[in-house]
Parts: C-alpha cells; structure tokens; sequence
C-alpha cells in the first residue's frame, strides 16, 4: 500500500517552538495578574459601598430627628474637631423625668447617632452645621476612614475644616427641617 507524501511545505513545521510557547505563557501571565488585581479592586469598592450605605442610613436616621424636634434644630449644631480615634460619648439624660426640652432631646440625639457612626463606620465622625444662607437647612457631614488607608474621590465632600491624616472619607447631606 502506498502512503501519501507529505507536502514539501509541512515538514519543516512539526510543532510550536519553545519562544512562542513563552511568549503564549507571559501573555497569559499578565492575564491572569490583570483579572486578580480587578477582582481585589472589586472587592474594596464593595466594602467602600457599604460604608456609604450605612453613612447615608445614619445621617437620614438624624435628619428624622432633626425634622421630628424641629424648635429644638439649633441644639443639633456639632462642629467639634474631627478624630478618627474619637471614644463613645455619654447619652446625657432630661433634667425632668417627665418632660424633655427640645434641647435635651437635640443633645440625646445628636449622642446616640454619634455613638452609632462611631461603631458602624471605621473611624466613624459627625459633623453638623446650619446652612449659612438657609437658617431651615442642616448640613449632616458623616466622616469615616478607609480602612487600607486609600483616599478615594469622596474627598471633595468633606468640610474644608477637616483635616485628619490620612484624609477621611465623608459623606455630605442636607436635612431641610
């Protein structure tokens, strides 16, 4: 039986040298490196996502505060200089067991989120100010640092009087009472 001859232009090419074997192993190489450094990437803006979240939660939790104490809203104000380090803070209690004033229920208030941010949020801060051209508006500032140290495009929502290294994240809203 007679086997058929092979084509002249075949026999000098019997397999892949070993050059593009490397070339095909460094290229999927950098593949695999790309899609791990996309997939950490994924994962810190998931956790900074959630932060936000909670952010948003706790300074909607206040703004309804805010709205239900309404004569009591100057006694919201919160301006003290931001720490990341920040301990609890006492609740205070009503001078009357009674019958809290507006100012009381404020300062209760204004605790009880400030230890909530605290604990919810690393490094967790308050700010809030009335707004200078709007005496009905409150500006609820909710201050947290990242985690891994990195300073995310959030910035340019933070009061320019915090000043906290590494710079923190923040999250801005204002409450019309």
């Amino acid at each position: 039986m007679l086997s058929p001859l092979p084509s002249p232009s075949l026999q000098g090419q019997r397999g892949a040298s070993l050059i593009e074997v490397l070339v095909t192993v460094l290229l999927l190489s950098f593949a695999m490196l790309a899609m791990a450094n996309m997939h950490a990437m994924s994962l810190k803006y998931v956790k900074m996502a959630e932060f936000r979240g909670i952010a948003t939660e706790l300074a909607l939790d206040l703004g309804d505060r805010m709205r239900a104490n309404a004569s009591g809203a100057g006694s919201y104000v919160y301006t003290a200089t931001y720490s990341p380090t920040s301990s609890a803070v006492t609740v205070p209690a009503c001078s009357n067991t009674l019958v809290c004033t507006p100012a009381e229920i404020a300062a209760i208030d204004l605790a009880e989120i400030r230890n909530a941010v605290r604990l919810a949020v690393p490094g967790g801060g308050l700010r809030v100010e009335r707004d200078a051209a709007n005496p009905t508006v409150m500006n609820v500032w909710v201050i947290w640092q990242d985690p891994e140290g990195n300073v995310a495009s959030t910035l340019l929502t933070c009061p320019g009087t915090i000043t906290a290294t590494p710079q923190p994240n923040c999250l801005a809203m204002r409450v019309a009472l």
